[in-house]
């Protein structure tokens, strides 16, 4: 048996959760990839996945299992770039995740030239919203909104976003424009939920101090591209970066509200785990990345 051939084939079928999804990720067959899991089970004398007609899910000692395939690929992976550097070349893949509206409004817009300077570099963008946890999910940097608070990784900021209040043509229309805190009670806006369950409080610059505002609200996603749908279609008020919605803004889709009461900036980092043998291909990639940002948020109205 080819034991890496063969842990690859689990390492899809657990990321898919299912065979015939993993097969055609490896461009085989579910019952080739059906029979490497098989025989790997059975050469290691455990069960590493449940399966059901519809999914396959990984017991406890497959999880394990999983998250030490997925360290040991990568690094044979890294391996087979670093020897490739011997020869001058930054080859490889950069494994990164990021939230979706800043995949799509900053950096898969300016990522043609990146590619074209870094030919033999690839890239493997996960969408996520929420925190990822770069060791488990076996990544090599990832993009944050926020203060960074994990021990254990170094966070090289990007700059800040600057954070204001925006309304649809058409909620203004239905509802009026708001011009002060106080106006707020005749407003409704779209609530935003965390990965933690806590929903986004409504917090606003008054003078030099902070101000929670409470806001009547229809409609709660967890969601950023469903948050700014909701507010593009007139269901309540949002607030974000105008970083990200000023193109809306541009466009006549959105329009910027109570612009004497903005929102604290929010610092944006790219955070990876410190390690003196990280792949030359990472810190290209980073260092990309700082001077996009350093470009894009001074440009910010």
């Amino acid at each position: 048996m080819d034991k890496i051939a063969a842990m690859n084939a689990y390492v899809k079928v657990v990321e898919s959760t299912s065979f015939a999804r993993a097969a055609e990720v490896l461009h085989t067959s579910a019952a080739y990839v059906t029979r490497m899991v098989q025989v790997l089970e059975s050469d290691l004398g455990v069960k590493l996945l449940n399966r059901t007609t519809r999914r396959s899910k990984p017991t406890d000692a497959g999880l394990r299992y999983y998250e030490r395939c997925v360290a040991l690929l990568r690094d044979l992976d890294d391996m087979d770039a670093d020897a490739q550097a011997s020869r001058g070349s930054k080859s490889g893949v950069v494994r990164v995740s990021m939230p979706s509206l800043i995949a799509k409004s900053a950096v898969i817009p300016a990522l043609p030239d990146f590619l074209a300077s870094h030919p033999d570099i690839r890239l493997d963008i996960s969408i996520a919203d929420q925190h990822s946890d770069l060791i488990e999910e076996g990544l090599d940097c990832a993009v944050r909104v926020g203060a960074v608070s994990e021990p254990g990784l170094v966070a090289k900021s990007l700059g800040h976003y600057r954070t204001l209040t925006y309304a649809s043509p058409d909620y203004i229309r239905v509802y009026g424009e708001p011009f002060t805190l106080d106006d707020l009670k005749d407003h409704i806006g779209v609530s935003y939920a965390m990965k933690s369950g806590r929903i986004r409080s409504w917090e606003f610059f008054e003078g030099n101090e902070i101000r929670s505002v409470a806001l009547k609200s229809a409609i709660l996603v967890n969601d950023t591209d469903t948050y700014v749908a909701c507010g593009l279609a007139g269901l309540g008020l949002i607030q974000g970066s105008t970083f990200v919605l000023d193109a809306h803004v541009r466009a006549g889709r959105l329009t910027k509200v109570l612009r004497d009461y903005p929102l604290n900036p929010r610092p944006v980092s790219v955070v990876y785990v410190p390690n003196r043998t990280r792949p030359r291909r990472v810190d290209i990639f980073i260092d990309w990345l700082v001077d996009l940002y350093s470009i894009q948020l001074a440009d910010q109205s």
